[in-house]
């Protein structure tokens, strides 16, 4: 008799009404129950409400006070933390598909189905892409996904790269290419081959996109100065603009360079092959002439042209740095000619970074840290490798060839990609200028040092370059790292704009356009000028591709070596191995810190520092960590750690102070 009764439905929805509303956040645990995450205030959801939501869902709550306790109710879907997911396929005890969500807080399966798109017969533990049809706030059933894409077997050893590519949906094929290229540019060519270039890559490298050749500039038999010649690989030589080729490395931007192999941005018969200036081939190149004084100051203005070119040696970054720092029995270059370019492009780099010391600013060192891998997928090692003599070469060519291409493409094209950094994000500014004044000035220099770490000042090119010059005399590892925490990120600009980071009032890549669609444009862009062809500035959609495709790709790169960190480092917890490890982050939750052996990221919980929780102290403005008011425990330090766990379902390694 209450069935449809207006009287029942009214006196609901005024029980309804008369309930606290809020919004927030879905947060699991590893039990049955969880909890909403609200602005200013969390609500427990108790186990049965749970089935109703998952982790990371926004919902709006209704409140309820159950005794003395408030509770949230699940009312409606917001925004679901699941649309498109990776997982695993279950098969439960009645022989149920379901799928494991890949996720750290994800725990309870999914109801599924595969689509027709699937043709594999799908197993215990194989690896899908999936979407979420049905949510039980939204659609009143329960939760259920269909599977639309087959990744990879259970007991693939490439799962890492195979898995992170499908989340990420970028692809694991290199762009399809054509069974014939032809030369489409019409211009005049110079005929360089007979200047003595040579290439300074890794030994394995195949897509080699610039070689170097250098002489002194004499006057009056004196040397005044050097003359670098950078040829750059002409891609665009071969691709049409707007061609099917050119649409796929449009959208993926730049070749993928994962641990053990690479995914070209261009097919690899133009970046490995035809494009690569490989050693004794005559290759269409795009060359910069460059002068410079003996102190590294560039003279006059770059010329560019549109060449043929002909490497005359491959040379390898070990090889050649061993040979330069004489290491005994190290390797000799096969001719004169080799030796020759090789100690004239280090006198050029020394003179070079010398400027850039003065004037610029250098990059803090820091190791790379490369997988060696064994044919299946296993990592045998993992090394961490600093940059040496060679790789500064071929670094100080790059920069100093990226300056002069970023003011010419102002001045003659009027437009072009750039990479910028603004330095400090405006938001923190004046944080910024309080750190600096509160840990780099005392007394005596305070009236001077006010005035230079004033926010009107660090907002400009020379005061930020000025204050970093400051940091490298005191060598604080704490101020470093706690300083960029304030800055903004580097960005795509079609305009000139400074690189704060470089210390730089312009700066624009063009040296690599096998590996970045940016140097493609910027290569068409010169060229155009050349030909005194119109020039087009680039849309803001490429823009925003270029920087959504660079975070993809640091994501993808990150991913996979979490994932085989947590292979190689799973043997090391029986074996109580002591690494040093670098602090990189402080919250209440524990220590987030490097290990400088091998670069794995290791979490230490806060519960190993102290047994009681209450006097632990986490500041987030120093990012520091107290116990009872002492200073325990700050960003930087270097501290020894011993793994107790890894956990390679979540791609996480937890760790202790030893």
């Amino acid at each position: 008799m209450f069935q449809n009764n207006p009287l029942l439905s009214q006196l609901k929805q005024q029980i309804r009404d008369s309930k606290l509303q809020v919004e927030g956040i879905v947060k699991g645990s590893d039990k049955a129950f969880g909890f909403l995450e609200c602005d200013k205030k969390s609500y427990f959801i108790p186990p049965a409400a749970m089935k109703k939501v998952m982790h990371g869902d926004k919902i709006k709550a209704l409140i309820e006070v159950i005794g003395d306790k408030e509770q949230a109710e699940p009312d409606q879907l917001l925004e679901p933390m699941l649309t498109r997911f990776v997982g695993r396929v279950h098969f439960n005890k009645d022989q149920k598909l379901q799928i494991l969500v890949d996720h750290p807080q994800i725990n309870h399966p999914i109801a599924a189905s595969p689509t027709k798109l699937v043709q594999e017969e799908l197993q215990e533990g194989d690896w899908v892409v999936a979407h979420l049809k049905n949510h039980p706030l939204r659609d009143n059933r329960f939760f259920f996904a269909q599977i639309n894409e087959f990744i990879c077997k259970s007991d693939d050893e490439f799962a890492p790269w195979w898995v992170t590519l499908a989340r990420h949906q970028q692809s694991r094929y290199p762009v399809k290419g054509l069974a014939h290229y032809e030369m489409l540019d019409q211009q005049t060519r110079e005929d360089l081959t007979a200047l003595y270039f040579v290439t300074i890559d890794s030994e394995s490298t195949k897509d080699m996109d610039d070689a170097l050749y250098i002489e002194p500039i004499l006057t009056s038999e004196v040397q005044t100065g050097w003359r670098l010649v950078v040829a750059i690989a002409d891609p665009t030589a071969y691709i049409p603009q707007d061609s099917q080729i050119d649409k796929d490395a449009k959208q993926r931007c730049f070749t993928n360079y994962l641990p053990g192999f690479n995914i070209p941005m261009l097919p690899r018969e133009l970046s490995d092959e035809l494009c690569s200036l490989v050693k004794d081939e005559i290759r269409p190149a795009l060359v910069c002439y460059i002068n410079t004084d003996l102190a590294g100051n560039i003279v006059g203005n770059p010329r560019f042209v549109s060449a043929y070119v002909q490497s005359k040696a491959k040379l390898a970054y070990n090889l050649v740095s061993d040979y330069l720092e004489q290491k005994p029995d190290a390797w000799q270059p096969e001719n004169t000619e080799t030796a020759q370019q090789i100690h004239w492009l280090f006198q050029f780099t020394q003179a070079r970074i010398e400027w850039r010391k003065k004037h610029s600013l250098l990059f803090k060192e820091k190791p790379d840290y490369s997988f060696i891998l064994s044919e299946d997928g296993k990592v045998k090692d993992i090394k961490a490798e600093y940059r040496r003599t060679a790789n500064q070469i071929v670094e100080e060519a790059m920069i100093v060839a990226n300056i002069c291409a970023a003011h010419y493409l102002d001045e003659q094209a009027q437009g072009g990609i750039f990479n910028t950094h603004s330095g400090f994000d405006k938001k923190w500014l004046v944080s910024a200028s309080q750190f600096l004044l509160t840990h780099l000035t005392n007394e005596e220099n305070l009236a001077e040092l006010s005035q230079r770490y004033s926010v009107d000042t660090l907002s400009t090119l020379t005061g930020y370059r000025q204050m970093r010059h400051d940091l490298e005399k005191i060598n604080n590892d704490y101020v470093e790292f706690r300083l960029r925490r304030f800055l903004t990120f580097a960005e795509f600009k079609s305009e000139l704009a400074p690189h704060f980071g470089l210390g730089l009032s312009g700066y624009a890549t063009w040296t690599s356009p096998i590996r970045k669609y940016s140097d493609i444009i910027n290569h068409r862009l010169i060229k155009a000028t050349l030909t005194n062809q119109s020039c087009e500035k680039p849309q803001e959609d490429i823009l925003t591709r270029l920087q959504e495709a660079r975070r993809q790709n640091r994501l993808v790169e990150r991913d996979i070596a979490d994932w085989l960190y947590c292979r190689y480092l799973a043997e090391k917890v029986e074996e109580n191995v002591i690494f040093n490890a670098e602090v990189q982050d402080i919250t209440r939750a524990g220590l987030r810190v490097q290990l400088l052996e091998n670069g794995a990221s290791v979490f230490v919980p806060a519960s190993t520092l102290h047994n009681n929780k209450d006097e632990i102290q986490a500041n987030t403005d120093d990012i520091a960590l107290y116990i009872n008011g002492e200073l325990i425990y700050k960003l930087g330090d270097i501290i020894q750690v011993k793994l107790t766990d890894v956990k390679e379902a979540t791609r996480s390694i937890i760790g202790i102070v030893s």
